[in-house]
Order: structure tokens, then sequence, then C-alpha cells
């Protein structure tokens, strides 16, 4: 028994002071993901650049108060299914918009301590109504990194490839996967039929998201060829739905701006509680336990779906002849964090891709262009980890542009 005791004793040691050695080994940006506000706070006075510490929700109210014409946006995701009109619409199979308000303004996200104003079009998505009188020649479709999230129009990847005038409408929505991108497909590809399409995949999420939208009656029949809402001809009703959005989530919004954030919100011994509460659970040694040793990824995601789904985007392409582009974004994960839940996803690159190569989709790998980048940190905002600064957006569109047909 005593040797039993022994040997558990010896177990926890060993096991702890290797999660002790891993921690100490790991990115310093990734030890600062604790306290995220803070360190962009001293990389933006270490910049000297001009920073905002309001919240999302104090800034909205104070830019609401200088313009009347901004409303809060809207995105057939999660974060917003626990809206009252998501739920009932879902209840009565009501038509739910993919992206909101309609000819509005909103304020976008602060990666670099800066909001900005957004420009939503006639149908609700992050471009300028202008477009629409161009020749279009691509569409763009995905998540958060497709649509800019953080960046005005003129400085996402669509603003980027407009200003050669090749032109792009941007149809991405932020926090959604690969069957929202297809449901926008069928129900806007069809009536532009543009030379290309382009859909930016993301390893960071896009197969949580996809684990979300299947359970979803209404986007899983987006697999079925012929079936479609006619979004063009429901614009009343999505305009009905869209103020009742805004009401609600106004209230939600008002009610949290009362709440500022404070610079020193955390202080050290904050930060070491969580640093030591990570140690703790061990949480390096799991993910590379159940990641990197037992391969548990591919329990969680359903990468058929995924290529169920990217198939029938580029069938749907096909049927106007048009050529369609699977895009594979890195995320930033790859390149600041190690031995985190990521990995799940980074893992999977290699087959993904091959899967996609052997149906005969064509493929645009970005980790082949950044993995070559000496300062990949040039195209985050502030240096740190987030989504793409302007300069990011525009490398993207840069190897976008250079490799469409």
């Amino acid at each position: 028994m005593r040797a039993v005791k022994l040997f558990i004793i010896y177990l926890i040691v060993i096991i702890y002071s290797l999660e002790i050695l891993i921690f100490l080994f790991i990115p310093s940006e990734q030890k600062n993901m604790v306290n995220i506000k803070n360190t962009r706070i001293k990389l933006a006075k270490e910049k000297n650049i001009s920073f905002d510490i309001r919240s999302p929700e104090q800034a909205y109210v104070d830019l609401k108060s200088e313009n009347e014409s901004i409303k809060p946006g809207f995105l057939y995701a999660k974060h917003f299914s626990n809206l009252k009109i998501f739920k009932e619409a879902k209840t009565n199979n009501e038509i739910i918009p993919f992206r909101g308000p309609i000819n509005s303004l909103t304020v976008s996200c602060a990666e670099d301590l800066q909001y900005k104003l957004i420009k939503n079009d006639k149908y609700g998505f992050k471009n300028n109504n202008n477009i629409y009188e161009k020749k279009i020649k691509n569409i763009l479709l995905g998540d958060s990194y497709a649509e800019g999230l953080c960046e005005n129009n003129e400085n996402d990847i669509t603003g980027h490839l407009n200003k050669k005038k090749n032109y792009t409408i941007n149809f991405g929505v932020t926090g959604t996967g690969p069957l929202i991108s297809l449901a926008i497909l069928r129900e806007f590809g069809n009536y532009f039929k543009p030379k290309n399409v382009i859909y930016l995949y993301f390893e960071g999420n896009d197969l949580d998201e996809l684990n979300y939208e299947k359970e979803d009656a209404i986007l899983i029949k987006y697999l079925n060829d012929n079936f479609n809402q006619d979004y063009f001809n429901k614009y009343d009703d999505i305009k009905s739905f869209l103020i009742k959005a805004e009401q609600e989530t106004e209230k939600i919004i008002y009610s949290k701006s009362k709440n500022t954030f404070s610079p020193n919100k955390k202080n050290k011994l904050d930060i070491l509680k969580a640093h030591l509460k990570d140690i703790l659970e061990i949480n390096n040694l799991r993910n590379i336990f159940k990641y990197k040793i037992l391969k548990k990824q591919d329990e969680f995601y359903d990468l058929n779906l995924l290529y169920k789904t990217v198939e029938k985007m580029n069938d749907d392409t096909k049927k106007w002849n048009g050529n369609y582009t699977f895009v594979y974004v890195p995320t930033w994960s790859r390149y600041f964090t190690k031995f985190t839940k990521y990995d799940a996803k980074i893992d999977l690159k290699k087959e993904i891709i091959n899967n996609l190569n052997s149906k005969n989709i064509k493929v645009l790998d970005l980790t082949d262009y950044f993995n070559e980048i000496d300062n990949i940190k040039q195209y985050y905002p502030l240096g740190f980890l987030g989504h793409y600064n302007s300069e990011g957006y525009k490398k993207i569109a840069e190897i976008i542009e250079k490799s469409l047909d």
C-alpha cells in the first residue's frame, strides 16, 4: 500500500513538473491572453497610438447619441439565438435574415482599440450599395474573416479588391459556419452569377460553427439541391424581423453600457491566479494527450458534412459556369500559441485539403504564404492576436486576386 501511495505521489509530481515546464516555454502572447485588453493598451502606448478603452456597449451608446442612423448589428449566428424574435421565428418556421441591419451604419469591434463605422447595404451585408451598380466579378463567403471584422468597408478583403476594380460583394457573416455560406450562395449566387465564388474557411472555429448549424432544421435543408427560401421576395418579412431585433438588442446594449471597462481591472495577482488555475487543471498536458496522442478531434468534428457542404457550394457555382475557390485561412493560434484546443483543428488541415483536392475542388491555402513571412505580427491588430488588420486583409486580397482565373 505504501508503494502505491508513493507511486501516486511521484506521478502527480511528474505530471505537474511537466505542466510547469511546458508553461515556461509557451509564447508570451499566449500567456498574455489572460489579460487581452490591458495587453492591447500597453502595446498601443508603446507604439504611441491613440486608443479607446470604452466597452463596445458604451461606444455604441456614445456614437448613437451623435448619429441616430447607427443601429445594432444582427447575425444569423449562435450568439443571437437567445433573442426572443429569433426564437419566435424558429418556432413559427419564419424566415431569419442572414445579416443586418439594412441600409444602416453599425459599430465595429476594436481589436486595435479603435471603433469604426460599418456600412450595411440594402440586403444587410457589409457593402456600399454602389457595388451593385458595378459588373460583379466575385462574391466572398465565410465568417468574420470574410466579413472583415474590426475593419471598415474600405479595408477588408472586398474593400481592397474593389480598389483594384476587381468588383466583389462581401457576403461574409461573423460567427457562422459553412452551412450559412451555402445558404447565402443558394439565395444570392444564382441572382448575381459571378465569375468567381470565393469561400473563406477559417480553421479556428468553422468546424465548431458547423456542429451548431447542423442542428438547424432549415439550414440543413440547403444540402438538398433545389431548396431555397426566396429571400429576394421576402424582404418585407426580413425588414420586420430586423426592426424587432434592433429594439430587443438595443435594450440589452443600453443595460450593459453602464458597466464600463477599467484598464486596471486585472492586477498582477489576478493574472497569477489565472495562470495557476491553468497549471492546476493541467490544460497543456490534457490538450497534448487529447489531440496529439488520442486524436480526439475526429470524434468532435463532422468532416464528412464539411466536405458535403463544400461540394454543394462548388456544384451550385458550376450551374452558371462560375469558378469556386476554397480558401484555407489559418488561425492566429497557429503562430501565437502552443498546446491549445485550437490544435485540434490545426492538425486537420492536411486531411481537409487532401480530401478537397481529390474531389477536384480548387483550394488556396493561405498558410503556404503566411508561413514564409518573417514578421507575421504586422498583419494583426497592434501586433497581437485577433482578426487581421487592414494590411492583413490587403495581403489576402492580393493572394486571392493572383489566384483568380
